[in-house]
């Protein structure tokens, strides 16, 4: 389970970015955060994944403050942002290599899952490219294809659609069905387009000005 409570945050004094959030999520519960430009959800989604301190407010996932949380130990937790984090001058394979060696798989184990995934997205034809090459909508699915490699039990995405053809956004929001899906796990999306959001099962929670609206 995940508590939100009266959480604020702001980067200037004089104006908050979010205000006073609060929001309980279920274990396996689909949430779809929906607003506009500027209305908070980004930030709220980078609280909840532990990347922005709030500045007052509680925010725990089983029952652990997300400052104190262990990533490694604690929880699996995916995030998938727009910019990812990549060894940009690695290759795709490399890439997704490195996931399942910092866990300790061995050659034989490690060659044949990243060969599966590879098959599995296509791939293929961009396995051996440097990530720093690739286009944005290749990067977000190779970012997708590395987060299947684990067994998640929270996923985080972020509004990666904005800037994508209404057909590649599409696939993208199948792919991201596809890996919630396959883990049966907890979900939050952000998205600010309401084509986009048909495309995703759960409950809607809106966002405008920094606060949750009815």
């Amino acid at each position: 389970m995940l508590v939100v409570s009266n959480v604020y945050l702001k980067y200037t004094k004089e104006y908050n970015t979010l205000n006073n959030i609060n929001l309980t999520i279920d274990d396996n519960e689909h949430i779809l955060l929906f607003g506009e430009k500027e209305s908070g959800k980004s930030s709220l989604i980078r609280v909840i994944a532990g990347l922005e301190k709030v500045t007052s407010g509680d925010v725990l996932i089983k029952n652990i403050e997300i400052d104190k949380l262990d990533l490694k130990n604690d929880i699996s937790l995916g995030y998938l942002s727009a910019l990812g984090s990549f060894f940009e001058r690695q290759t795709v394979q490399k890439n997704l290599e490195y996931v399942l060696k910092i866990r300790k798989l061995d050659k034989d184990s490690i060659l044949s899952k990243v060969n599966g995934v590879i098959l599995s997205y296509g791939l293929e034809g961009i396995k051996d490219r440097k990530l720093k090459d690739l286009s944005d909508y290749d990067r977000i699915r190779v970012a997708i294809a590395r987060l299947s490699l684990r067994k998640l039990e929270f996923l985080i995405v972020d509004d990666i659609f904005e800037n994508f053809a209404d057909s590649d956004a599409i696939k993208l929001c199948r792919l991201i069905n596809a890996l919630i899906e396959q883990n049966d796990c907890t979900s939050i999306v952000a998205v600010s387009s309401e084509d986009i959001l048909k495309q995703f099962k759960g409950r809607v929670v809106k966002l405008k000005f920094g606060s949750i609206i009815d």
